[in-house]
């Protein structure tokens, strides 16, 4: 890992520096993928010229979770939310600091690329019909890589932040911050160049702090993911996004050991997110089915692990799109909150598992 780079995902290339997630690149095909897992996607969407507005309206006028009863917020959980077996102030901590890295997407403008069908399947990609336009649509997303560029470093580039995009001295000095998402919410470079990240949105009290897209760095269709790269050249906010990366690793590493063995077993899921744009909240449940597909061969080399998605139980809304999916006690793997079905059964994208 190079000098003042911070990464937790492992098993993908953001790990090896490539910052990729290439459609032909270790992802399964579009004939892999179960009906099971495809259904109503969950960006929340606004009407054009109503922006922020209209996202108290979405939000008091939710049907799928009236009242969000089961939505906890961030700053009160405790320990007594998660089930009997779990009061555990080591998930308690891990939770918090997922929430440290979980972040508010909006995206202000929609990509003429979007296509009119969800890959493999019949089902209407979102936003289609605003292809070319510009109505804010919100999603959530959690950081995944932090790097901070300096003069004489490889690749090294002035920050390419709006502020700076637009100065004649541009800082010398910022940090790359990669945000995962699914991919219906940022699409691509064009969206991402469109695209506001904010941080630590935990109540409606919370500061207004956020980093701003510069591009899509790679995005793969089949398993719904993408990763937004923002740049900030913030001394403050870069120092500690990388703080909060190094605990969220160490409390990582400690759950999974502890609660590795009871992993398929209890199937314990949570997700933080950002529920119709607003404050980011918690949801507990299950994980119920496990869909694994084997790798594909890729200029043959097959990849170690099976690409996995699953359905759940966890609570989610519009506005959860692109969320990182918990399973308690398993290892590195960054499963996006996709979208629901009628039922209210919700379920993931694809990602690399290599410990089933």
């Amino acid at each position: 890992m190079a000098s003042g780079e911070y990464s937790l995902d492992d098993h993908n290339s953001m790990a090896s520096g490539e910052d990729s997630l290439d459609d032909h690149n270790s992802m399964a095909s579009e004939e892999d993928i179960s009906t099971y897992f495809t259904g109503t996607h969950e960006v929340q969407e606004c009407l054009e010229g109503q922006g922020e507005v209209d996202l108290h309206t979405h939000l008091a006028n939710c049907e799928k979770n009236p009242g969000h009863k089961k939505f906890v917020p961030v700053n009160q959980l405790s320990v007594e939310h998660f089930p009997s077996g779990y009061h555990d102030n080591d998930l308690y901590d891990l939770t918090k600091a997922l929430a440290d890295v979980t972040v508010r997407i909006a995206v202000e403008l929609t990509s003429p690329d979007r296509p009119e069908f969800v890959r493999g399947t019949k089902d209407p990609y979102p936003c289609y019909n605003t292809r070319g336009q510009d109505p804010l649509r919100t999603g959530t997303g959690r950081v995944g890589k932090v790097t901070k560029y300096t003069e004489g470093m490889r690749d090294y580039r002035t920050c390419p932040c709006p502020e700076c995009d637009h100065s004649d001295t541009p800082s010398k000095v910022w940090w790359k911050v990669g945000v995962l998402t699914a991919r219906h919410v940022v699409f691509d470079s064009s969206e991402a160049r469109q695209s506001s990240c904010r941080l630590w949105f935990d109540d409606d009290k919370s500061p207004v702090v956020k980093i701003y897209g510069w591009k899509d760095s790679g995005s793969n269709s089949v398993g719904d993911m993408s990763i937004l790269n923002c740049a900030t050249h913030d001394l403050d906010i870069g120092d500690n996004l990388q703080k909060i990366m190094i605990r969220f690793i160490d409390l990582w590493q400690k759950l999974e050991d502890k609660y590795k063995s009871r992993r398929d077993v209890d199937k314990l899921t949570f997700i933080v997110s950002h529920p119709h744009g607003w404050s980011k909240k918690v949801s507990v449940g299950h994980w119920l089915h496990r869909q694994e597909l084997p790798r594909p061969d890729v200029n043959g080399h097959v990849a170690k692990g099976k690409l996995t998605r699953y359905t759940y139980t966890t609570c989610t809304c519009p506005g959860s799109s692109g969320a990182f999916v918990y399973r308690i006690g398993c290892a590195w793997s960054s499963h996006p909150h996709t979208g629901s079905k009628s039922t209210g059964l919700n379920y993931s994208g694809l990602w690399a598992e290599c410990d089933l």
